[in-house]
C-alpha cells in the first residue's frame, strides 16, 4: 500500500466504553427459539441413549426423568458456560452479550465505525431468571459456532467426495 493510500484511509476513532450485561427482551424467548433446533436434536439423541441404559420400565416416566436430567446436566451448564466464555472476551467477540455505554460523545453518524474499547464491565445480579437468560444466549452462541465449524468442515469433505468420484 502506498503512502498516499495510507494517508487517505480514515483511521477508526477509539472510544472508551463501559459494558453493561445485555438483557434480552421477552425473557429470552427469542433466544430459546433460535437455540431450539440444536437443543432438540441433542435432546433426542440424549433420550435415546438414556432409554438404552435406563432401568426404568414405563416409557413416559423414562422420558420425564431423561428430560429433567438433560436440562440439569446439559442444557443449563453448557449454555451458561458458553455465555460466560463469550462475554469474557468482549474484544474478540465484538461485545456480544453486552450493551455498550460510550464514555465519550459519539455522533450518530459515526457510532457504527467507532471502535469501542471496554474499560469496565458490569454484570447483572445472578438469580434464577438471569441464569435462564444466560443459558439461552449461550445456546445461541453454541449454534453459531456449530454453523461456522460445520461450514469450515464441509470444505475438506467436499474435496474428499469429489476425489472419490461423487458429483461427476
Amino acid at each position: 500500500m502506498t503512502l498516499d493510500a495510507k494517508s487517505k484511509r480514515k483511521e477508526r476513532r477509539k472510544v472508551q466504553a463501559h459494558l453493561v450485561e445485555a438483557t434480552p427482551s421477552a425473557g429470552g424467548l427469542g433466544h430459546w427459539i433460535l437455540a431450539a433446533p440444536g437443543i432438540s436434536f441433542l435432546g433426542w439423541m440424549w433420550l435415546d441413549l438414556f432409554s438404552l441404559f435406563s432401568p426404568v420400565e414405563p416409557r413416559p416416566v423414562e422420558l420425564l426423568i431423561g428430560s429433567a436430567v438433560y436440562v440439569a446436566i446439559i442444557v443449563l451448564p453448557f449454555g451458561y458456560g458458553a455465555h460466560r466464555l463469550v462475554t469474557a472476551f468482549p474484544g474478540i467477540f465484538q461485545q456480544a452479550g453486552w450493551t455498550v455505554m460510550p464514555l465519550e460523545k459519539v455522533e450518530p453518524s459515526e457510532q457504527h465505525v467507532v471502535r469501542y474499547i471496554a474499560r469496565t464491565k458490569e454484570r447483572a445480579a445472578t438469580d434464577t431468571k438471569r441464569v435462564l437468560l444466560r443459558a439461552a444466549q449461550g445456546w445461541v452462541y453454541l449454534e453459531i459456532m456449530a454453523i461456522l465449524f460445520g461450514a469450515v468442515g464441509m470444505i475438506p469433505l467436499f474435496f474428499s467426495a469429489v476425489e472419490f468420484g461423487f458429483g461427476r
